[in-house]
């Protein structure tokens, strides 16, 4: 039996530890990527302001593959014949190889689509991003010499969040500005830095996800409040709603609901691209191209999910997939970001231009980490001879999230947001979509030591050392 994982990210890595767990008497487990690497990304902002090392944030694929039993392909996957069980990969020499297989995960993660936004990102020479470790150690080369221009008494203009109308993961970007105001604080610099917070989210503290609430000492106390407030406190200059159409040297243009388009110059930007599908071609038996039957446009795999077009009103929590198991084929999965999320979680707003402004449903990090686990399971479940059993709906899902403001154990701090589940149901959950018994919003610097100790809890899981397994994803 042989088990084939494309992708060694949050859910690809979290699926291949608890396979080699689970089956690895009966099976033969092989996992490919392109880089012989794992990045635990949370701490990529750490990097991109020159707070840690960027070999502190990732380790060696094969050494911990070889210890497990599982086999390490180092090479990009092209091609996948669901018919026929195999996926051909690209190798570093150029050369191909054809891998079959008895049960796929697609866990490839995303496309960075920087060229989805004309001029955006590092390639570009215009704006930076803390999407890999090399793009969080150019952005920390970049934002040095902004702090080099600030000490030599030039004001300096940063600009920080999402560079494209429909991305995603605006928490990395919030807690990339927070630290850089932290981090130029510490400096003795604030006052020479104008910080910009530019995001298509249509509140503050949206974060893809509809918002968050808690209820504290009899009141409900929300995110976007909570967001503001940081703001207004630390002098961020906010741009709600807002999407990046263009970028050039110095300038962003963007397209913003309420207002007409407009520019903003910058001296330092670090913007999110938009996410897109890894590019892979699927072929059917007699060699014709499935692809359209087996993504979606933004190249994200259907799973068993309701992708039926609806109205924002009309989305129901039942529409999100409960085994990330392709509806075509049994024996292929999609988990993390490769997999194809039915319909925003944020409600999406519309510029006088015409421009779609939509935060899309964030992936990564303990959600990832819950689909690998879960996708592990019922590939087990299968080899066993049962049926799948074990679900992991979005909407069932817990999240927590520890948003860093800065570093340091002594003086940083952090926001701690715990949502259950991540996306509403208010069938289950009338009033606000989700358990407020459960839900939790704080700040302070027990966030930042909590932040600091799963950075090294999860170094330790993923590495598969001794009680591994005692660390939940």
């Amino acid at each position: 039996m042989n088990i084939l994982i494309l992708g060694a990210g949050f859910a690809g890595h979290t699926a291949a530890l608890h396979l080699s767990h689970l089956v690895r008497d009966t099976a033969q487990i092989t996992v490919v990527a392109p880089n012989n690497r794992f990045t635990w990304f949370p701490s990529l902002i750490w990097v991109g302001t020159g707070t840690m090392a960027p070999e502190r944030v990732h380790f060696e694929l094969a050494p911990v593959y070889e210890k497990l039993g599982i086999t390490y392909v180092g090479g990009r996957a092209e091609i996948v014949a669901p018919d026929d069980r195999t996926v051909t990969v690209r190798l570093p020499n150029g050369s191909t190889q054809t891998i079959a297989y008895d049960f796929l995960l697609n866990a490839t993660g995303p496309y960075l689509n920087f060229e989805g936004t004309p001029g955006l990102g590092p390639k570009c020479g215009t704006t930076q991003s803390v999407c890999s470790v090399e793009h969080a150690t150019a952005a920390r080369d970049a934002y040095l010499e902004s702090v080099r221009a600030m000490e030599r008494g030039q004001r300096q203009r940063l600009v920080v969040g999402v560079g494209h109308p429909a991305a995603t993961c605006e928490g990395a970007a919030f807690e990339y500005v927070m630290n850089l105001d932290w981090d130029l604080r510490n400096r003795g610099l604030r006052d020479k830095a104008d910080l910009v917070w530019l995001t298509n989210e249509p509140d503050p503290g949206d974060f893809g996800v509809d918002g968050v609430e808690a209820k504290k000492r009899g009141s409900v106390v929300t995110g976007k409040a909570l967001v503001q407030m940081l703001f207004d406190e630390s002098k961020i200059k906010p741009m709600i709603a807002a999407g990046v159409t263009k970028v050039e040297q110095g300038t962003i243009t963007y397209d913003q609901v309420g207002v007409d388009p407009g520019t903003l110059d910058y001296d330092f930007a670090m913007l999110i691209p938009q996410f897109r599908g890894i590019p892979l071609k699927y072929v059917a038996h007699d060699g014709s191209d499935i692809t359209e039957k087996m993504t979606l446009p933004n190249g994200f795999m259907r799973v068993d999910a309701d992708y039926s077009a609806k109205a924002y009103d009309e989305y129901r929590a039942h529409d999100w997939p409960a085994l990330y198991r392709s509806p075509s084929y049994d024996n292929v999965y999609a988990a993390g970001i490769a997999f194809a999320p039915p319909h925003p979680i944020s409600r999406g707003k519309k510029t006088n231009a015409g421009t779609v402004i939509q935060a899309t449903p964030p992936r990564t990090g303990m959600a990832s980490g819950i689909m690998g686990r879960t996708v592990a399971y019922n590939i087990a479940d299968q080899i066993a001879g049962r049926e799948p059993s074990h679900h992991a709906r979005m909407s069932e899902m817990p999240a927590a999230c520890i948003a860093s403001m800065g570093k340091s154990i002594w003086n940083g701090s952090a926001a701690s947001i715990i949502m259950v589940p991540v996306v509403r149901d208010f069938e289950k959950y009338p009033e606000y979509g989700r358990d407020m018994d459960l839900c939790d919003l704080d700040v302070g610097i027990g966030g930042a030591w909590t932040k600091r100790l799963l950075h090294d809890a999860f170094m330790w899981k993923l590495q598969a050392k001794p009680g591994w397994q005692m660390i939940p994803e």
